[in-house]
């Protein structure tokens, strides 16, 4: 059903969006990290963060409740802004700019407080990250791929095209194998951050 041609043409089709898609979570990072002083909505971000981290601590066991909190809260975001994309691309480009607002505003944090960003970059971060990064990448690019091809069935339809909506519905079907992936390496980060990392950041 799914060839590796028809795969690798999915790839060659969504690679300019990735790309775009790292692009939009490195210029929230630089603006999160430029930011100065307390800021409401961001602190509120990092509280429900935190949240999650003491009721993983707090459990009879730490780390697999860690692991499975991950798990959970990345998929469930990380696949819904891959579908929600279908909404004009909206959701996929809103996770991306605010994650990395967050991260980098946390990196600002640290920096201020007089800690060495590029070690809690190194510990805290790149172990899981490696995989998380590429997958919130892949699953954002797709879905504003999506939302694009949406807005260009649109305009299909109203011009009288023939077929405006064939390209959704092979994007749509596409996203099978694209879904599976994404899990595949969520799931590998998940599993590094609550050992791996967790160590790390603790040692």
């Amino acid at each position: 059903m799914f060839s590796r041609l028809a795969l690798k043409q999915t790839w060659a089709e969504t690679r300019p969006y990735v790309i775009f898609a790292v692009i939009l979570f490195f210029a929230g990072v630089m603006v999160g990290g430029a930011a100065h002083g307390s800021l409401g909505w961001l602190d509120s971000q990092i509280a429900a963060l935190e949240k999650l981290a003491d009721k993983a601590s707090s459990s009879a066991h730490p780390r697999l409740t860690f692991f499975k909190t991950i798990l959970e809260n990345n998929m469930y975001k990380t696949i819904l802004s891959l579908y929600l994309g279908l909404v004009a691309a909206i959701m996929p480009i809103l996770m991306l700019v605010l994650n990395g607002v967050v991260l980098g505003y946390l990196f600002g944090l640290a920096a201020d407080g007089g800690a060495n960003v590029w070690m809690i970059f190194v510990k805290g971060i790149l172990p899981h990250g490696i995989f998380e990064l590429p997958a919130i990448f892949l699953a954002c690019g797709y879905g504003i791929r999506l939302g694009i091809q949406v807005i260009r069935g649109i305009g299909g339809s109203l011009f009288g095209r023939a077929d405006p909506w064939a390209s959704v519905s092979r994007m749509l079907k596409m996203s099978v194998p694209v879904v599976l992936f994404i899990a595949a390496l969520l799931l590998i980060a998940a599993l590094l951050e609550s050992t791996l990392t967790y160590w790390l950041v603790r040692a």
